[in-house]
């Protein structure tokens, strides 16, 4: 033991200034680690996955990227490996079973990519790959993607009876109960678009259709009125509704996304977050994070925008429609048009839809609706009464989410104010939560970018 003992602290070296890494033979069980890991430090743990695996502290892990042994492929010369089973069902059956223990040291939000390759038994093509998926979605992960790894430059193949394997799949996979709650930045990965621009006019969306999905007692339709413009370039736009009533409303940019991102400032430590996950760090500190919001649009300064078309009285029941004479294969099935904006757009033709102006963190308002009813002393089956509601406050409360979706919710605007009468709060996250915007429905490309989909072209690297 002592040798191994020796054989592990010269094991130990530093790569620069800042960077140590750590080998550490895990497989020793009288060896048990105590260093803590510094910022900017890597360690590096050898041995059977099995073992070292149990050294590791619960919830640490954000990210696991792994490409365990293929059955059959390599043989390591070790009793212990992985690879080797005697079936292909035994290889998938211990697999299982090491990342049903990898749950344990990741995070809630963190995400799992999983490389397995394909082989051949008795010239029939084994779908270890996804025999494996099927077994790890029965115990408690969630397959988010399938993703196609193509091998421009895969090694030549002499088989003459099928066609070469030129790829692997890669599964990203998520804990089961967290799957609406996870960390992916997609928006680092997009595939930047050339000229991305939208050459409609704000003048343009004159009689436009307008849907209020948030409205407490169902989707209520209007029309655009009237369109204007601010000093600041804000555009504004009179929306006159099927009640008859008026109102004006903030026009998002056409060539931005639908939901404007806000940084929210710790009011304790004074640092900043920008994503939903990085509230955790701060559960310690003192106070309620506060939003930056941009100024309020000019309402009052707004100067009308005149169309060259020709627009109908308010009292004309003749609303200009920007929906074309669709004659396509959704016409006589609409509702088989699935999620296709295309669809959408040939069969309704472009319209607006007031939305939320800015994209919430739910759990900060849970937590800040928690404080205040705790303060007043009152019960959300008592809110439901005032409110006249049945088992709806108490989603407003909520900050849990399952496999079986969101317990979770936010009041929808009106609800915001009639609450504040209840509960007696600031107006901390009043802007936050209850002003709106209108959003063009369309078909355009994301302004950050397209998605860059799920088959990646990555060539084999030499081993040097």
């Amino acid at each position: 033991m002592k040798k191994n003992y020796e054989e592990i602290k010269e094991r130990i070296v530093t790569t620069s200034e800042t960077t140590c890494i750590r080998e550490q033979l895990s497989f020793l069980e009288t060896y048990r680690s105590s260093h803590t890991v510094k910022e900017k430090d890597v360690a590096i743990y050898i041995g059977d996955v099995n073992k070292a695996i149990h050294l590791l502290p619960e919830g640490i892990i954000d990210c696991v990227i792994t490409s365990p042994p293929y059955w059959k492929q390599r043989n390591y010369r070790n009793p212990q490996q992985i690879g080797q089973e005697s079936s292909y069902f035994e290889y998938i059956k211990r697999l299982v079973s090491v990342f049903n223990e990898m749950k344990r040291i990741l995070k809630p939000t963190a995400t799992l990519f999983l490389n397995i390759g394909y082989k051949y038994q008795n010239k029939e093509l084994l779908l270890i790959p996804e025999l494996l998926a099927v077994e790890l979605q029965k115990n408690g992960w969630t397959l988010l993607n399938k993703i196609i790894w193509f091998k421009p430059n895969a090694m030549p193949s002499s088989l003459e009876s099928r066609f070469s394997n030129v790829y692997e799949p890669v599964f990203l996979f998520v804990k089961k109960e967290n799957k609406h709650h996870y960390y992916l930045s997609l928006d680092k990965l997009r595939v930047k678009a050339n000229n991305f621009t939208n050459k409609k006019s704000p003048e343009d969306i004159l009689g436009f259709k307008v849907e209020n999905s948030l409205f407490k007692e169902g989707k209520m339709e209007g029309n655009v009125l009237k369109v204007f413009k601010t000093p600041k370039d804000n555009i504004l736009a009179e929306i006159l509704w099927e009640n008859g009533k008026t109102t004006i409303e903030v026009v998002q940019d056409f060539d931005k996304e639908s939901q404007l991102s806000v940084e929210l400032v710790c009011q304790s430590c004074g640092k900043s977050i920008t994503h939903e996950i990085d509230i955790n760090t701060h559960y310690t500190c003192k106070g309620f994070l506060k939003p930056i919001l941009p100024s309020t649009p000019e309402f009052d300064e707004r100067v009308e925008l005149k169309s060259l078309l020709p627009f109908p009285s308010i009292d004309s029941l003749s609303w200009p429609t920007k929906q074309r004479n669709y004659k396509g294969k959704y016409k006589l099935s609409p509702d088989n048009r699935g999620a296709s904006p295309g669809a959408r757009k040939s069969l309704f033709g472009e319209y607006l839809v007031l939305q939320r102006r800015y994209k919430i963190f739910q759990g900060v308002i849970a937590d800040y609706l928690r404080f205040w009813r705790k303060k007043r002393g009152i019960t959300t089956k008592e809110i439901d009464k005032l409110l006249g509601y049945k088992d709806t406050a108490g989603h407003w409360f909520r900050k849990d989410t399952g496999s079986w979706g969101r317990g979770s919710s936010i009041p929808l605007p009106d609800d915001w104010f009639r609450l504040k009468e209840i509960l007696k709060f600031d107006s901390l996250y009043d802007r936050w939560v209850t002003e709106t915007h209108l959003v063009l429905q369309t078909v355009k490309p994301h302004p950050k970018g397209k998605n860059p989909g799920d088959v990646w072209n990555i060539k084999l690297q030499p081993l040097s």
